[in-house]
């Protein structure tokens, strides 16, 4: 054996790190800084932040307001005493750079938003001190800790105050590329471990070790206890379910392999938002690996790097990048939007179309705002913080409060602190300072959340312990005490962060407020940003459903008056053409060079193989109903175009020739030139050559006579295919033909419950479950151009209709497939006992034949 392979473990060093904790990089007071704020000499960090701070209280004009004044000297205490002067001001120079380089970012996010000293800067835009924010919830005096090593400073990165930010979906890549070249070699995107959960691998393995169905597994699955909609482990489960533990004892091999296999890792990832920075080189530090895009990452998770490194959490947003391109058109800077400006509040207090509005947008979250009805900010940020699984419970008592000032209270003692929540202990912010008037310090008062929140079994009898000593030092009711702990203990699993929820609820009010006063430049901001959802299709068809009950027209594209992306066209809105499916963005050149009148048909064919455009994306324009160049069927069109695309360079010609006798119907003209001879005499189209175009053109003669059976129907298809939406006729139009008395689902939600209804839909997507008592039912998330809806068909005493439902259409519908619906309306939902799957048939490529 060759002696580099038999002394392979010598050619590595020992790497010997030392542990002490994360070193920050060095921030330097630039040239230019000092220039912009005229420093004329050289000052201390500390003194530069000052200067930053001094700046944002006279523009804030908190100058003669002492409670301002106090709390910055104590938070600049804090800060430079716990070393972390320096990451507060890398963190400014991120933000510095955005604001230079006009890259918009959001008004703050978590813990950070309760800094008053971040909120002065720049970095966050929500008054902590307005809002009752604690800056002792982002920096706590006690829990973090610094050590000085041979004269350097380490900070412990387990208790680092962290500052996240959110960034322009669209720009997040110019920050990262500016930290990487200011950071060389000392920054990688961060490594993350997803492992195998209990309810994942018992699902995988009963499918796999004992063959069980999909359905089955998904029913055996759904017996799995949730606390807080987080999935017990299966240990718990097999003991607190008996159904899931009958099961498992039917199928104890699956079970026991299943123990053995959950929280082992499933595979690597890299974090969505986090990004690493070392005062070293990296590699001194941490080991890194390339990702799939050949990015460098850690090749230690989060847990690990950030002991020895900087973490710093840049989001991409894309609510951050819509706000910013409407108050561009409005020129309107967000920071002059009131968000407790009344129209937004008059909106969300009668919210029916949420689509846009951040958070609000959610399912959870637009139902809970609908109960309570928010009639400022501070309630608001109530509706984010209650849309979570733990806090759902208290919704009714917490709008109860907002929709007529009932309040419920726990002690006298805290009715001050939960006044604004209506009794409902609702944030660990309101933790704190019930442990505050107790008697703990605030610092002290966020240990006890934290060790509680974490459940440190250890720690938590210690502090329950000093709870009630606290209570009795002061002479205060044994029972506060118990009623305090007990809130303490409860809570852990729902209180909420208020300076994370108050930041984003922020630009929930902004979004709201955008929308309601400036609808059309909103969303046409939205359709904007469609080409970078995962599926822009589907993104606008849920903004051209909301469209109209702001009186705004969404335009076909058109090759004439469409420009490249979406646009305002008077009180409307025209399609832009590069968001038709199929059109991508190398073809953004060859559009612009095809893009003009056409004096006909012949001229905007030759006219699109000038331009470089294919067959399949000049099909796709005249589908769509962009390119309106013969007064022919579009089907017909697109038939004509390939058949020309089939003609050489000297058929073309004398197609032109005959254009005006044939009204440029090039199959006739075709047909024509078989019986013509040129100057020469000699035929134009030989009939070997006709045999040829004929062969070729044969298939596309076919997918036009098959569209052509219901043109209406297939200009829908191509329509909702490749737009999103329809600008021709909607489906309820085309079906009534077949049978009378079709609703629109938008119609249906309006009526009373029980009324029959009829009406067609596209299925989104259709499962077969099981209820709780095991009987099987089909769930259908259905759509038409005005709404998405739930359709349910039972089996029971009225009739088997979930049975018929599969002997009809022999299965369960499936994605995409187009169904009559007949049954009742019952709340949001139609109890169907008819779906019946129609069989239109529309081909859209030549493999269709085939099939």
């Amino acid at each position: 054996m060759d002696d580099k392979y038999m002394n392979f473990s010598d050619q590595f060093s020992l790497l010997e790190l030392p542990m002490h904790g994360v070193r920050l990089p060095k921030f330097n007071i630039s040239n230019d800084y000092k220039n912009r704020f005229g420093i004329k000499s050289d000052i201390s960090n500390l003194d530069f932040l000052k200067i930053l701070c001094e700046d944002g209280i006279n523009k804030h004009k908190f100058f003669t307001d002492e409670n301002y004044c106090k709390r910055l000297a104590s938070e600049l205490s804090v800060l430079d005493e716990l070393g972390f002067v320096d990451y507060i001001l890398l963190v400014w120079e991120v933000l510095d750079f955005c604001k230079t380089n006009d890259i918009p970012t959001g008004l703050g996010r978590g813990s950070a938003a309760g800094s008053l000293v971040l909120f002065l800067i720049g970095v966050t835009k929500i008054d902590p001190v307005k809002y009752d924010l604690y800056f002792e919830r982002f920096v706590s005096k006690i829990r973090a800790k610094k050590k000085i090593v041979n004269g350097v400073t380490y900070l412990d990165g387990s208790l680092m105050a962290d500052v996240d930010i959110d960034l322009c979906f669209y720009r997040r890549q110019e920050v990262l590329k500016y930290l990487e070249k200011k950071f060389k070699g000392k920054t990688a995107k961060i490594l993350t471990l997803n492992t195998l959960s209990g309810k994942l691998v018992i699902k995988e393995c009963g499918k796999i070790v004992s063959q069980k169905d999909e359905s089955e597994m998904n029913f055996v699955t759904d017996k799995i206890p949730k606390v807080f909609g987080q999935n017990k482990d299966i240990e718990e489960a097999y003991n607190e379910s008996p159904s899931f533990k009958e099961w498992c004892d039917k199928n104890k091999k699956v079970y026991q392999i299943a123990k053995k296999l959950r929280g082992l890792i499933k595979n690597k990832g890299v974090h969505a938002s986090g990004m690493l920075l070392s005062f070293e080189e990296l590699n001194e530090s941490c080991p890194t690996e390339l990702d799939s895009s050949k990015n460098e990452t850690s090749s230690f998770d989060m847990e690990w790097v950030s002991l020895l490194n900087v973490k710093l959490d840049l989001l991409g947003l894309r609510s951050v990048s819509v706000v910013d391109r409407v108050c561009k058109m409005i020129e309107k800077k967000i920071e002059d939007i009131d968000v407790n400006d009344s129209s937004i509040y008059i909106t969300l207090q009668n919210l029916k179309y949420p689509h846009g509005l951040f958070q609000i947008e959610a399912e959870t979250n637009f139902k809970v705002c609908q109960k309570v009805k928010p009639r400022n900010l501070e309630e608001l940020s109530g509706v984010l913080a209650l849309a979570r699984p733990g806090a759902l419970q208290f919704v009714e008592q917490y709008s109860k409060y907002t929709n007529s000032d009932a309040k419920e209270s726990i002690h006298p003692f805290f009715d001050d602190i939960l006044q604004k929540t209506g009794g409902v202990c609702l944030y660990q912010e309101q933790l704190m300072k019930m442990a505050h008037k107790i008697g703990f310090s605030l610092d002290e008062a966020e240990i006890i959340r934290r060790v509680v929140g974490k459940k440190k079994v250890d720690e938590v009898e210690s502090w329950k312990d000093k709870v009630f000593k606290k209570i009795k030092d002061n002479n205060l009711d044994l029972e506060i005490a118990e009623i305090f702990w007990k809130i303490l203990q409860d809570s852990s699993n729902y209180s909420f962060n208020k300076s994370h929820s108050a930041a984003y609820a922020g630009l929930a009010a902004v979004t709201t407020y955008l929308k309601t006063n400036y609808p059309k430049e909103f969303f046409l901001a939205l359709l904007q940003m469609t080409k970078h959802e995962p599926d822009p299709i589907n993104e606008i068809s849920k903004i051209e459903r909301e469209l109209k009950h702001f009186g705004i027209k969404l335009l076909p594209p058109d090759l004439i008056k469409s420009k490249l992306d979406f646009s305002l066209e008077g009180p409307d809105i025209r399609f832009g053409l590069l968001s038709i499916k199929g059109v991508s963005d190398k073809s953004i050149e060859k559009i612009l060079n095809f893009k003009r009148d056409y004096s006909s048909k012949f001229a905007a064919f030759e006219s699109a193989k000038a331009a470089g455009l294919t067959i399949g994306i000049l099909s796709a324009l005249i589908q769509a109903g962009a390119l309106n160049i013969s007064d022919k069927s579009r089907a017909y069109t697109v038939y004509e175009a390939q058949l020309w695309n089939l003609l050489t360079e000297k058929e073309k010609k004398f197609c032109v020739n005959f254009g005006k006798e044939f009204e440029e119907n090039i199959v006739k003209i075709v047909k024509k030139l078989c019986d013509f001879t040129d100057e020469k005499g000699k035929k134009v189209i030989k009939e070997s050559r006709l045999a040829t175009i004929k062969n070729k053109s044969e298939p596309y003669k076919k997918i036009y006579e098959q569209n052509n059976k219901n043109e209406n129907f297939a200009n829908w298809f191509y329509e909702n295919k490749l737009l999103g939406y329809t600008h021709g006729k909607k489906l309820k139009d085309i079906f009534s033909e077949k049978r009378d008395g079709l609703m629109l689902l938008d119609d249906i939600s309006s009526l009373p419950d029980n009324m029959e209804v009829a009406c067609v839909v596209t299925i989104e997507s259709c499962n077969l479950k099981k209820s709780k008592k095991g009987a099987e039912y089909i769930h259908i998330e259905a759509k038409d151009e005005t709404q998405l809806k739930k359709i349910l068909v039972f089996n029971g005493k009225k009739g088997d209709f979930a049975k018929n439902c599969i002997e009809l259409n022999n299965g369960l519908p499936e994605e995409g497939q187009i169904c009559i619906v007949i049954g009742r309306k019952k709340e949001d939902c139609i109890f169907a006992e008819i779906v019946a799957v129609q069989n239109n048939k529309i081909y859209t490529k030549l493999a269709d034949l085939k099939e």
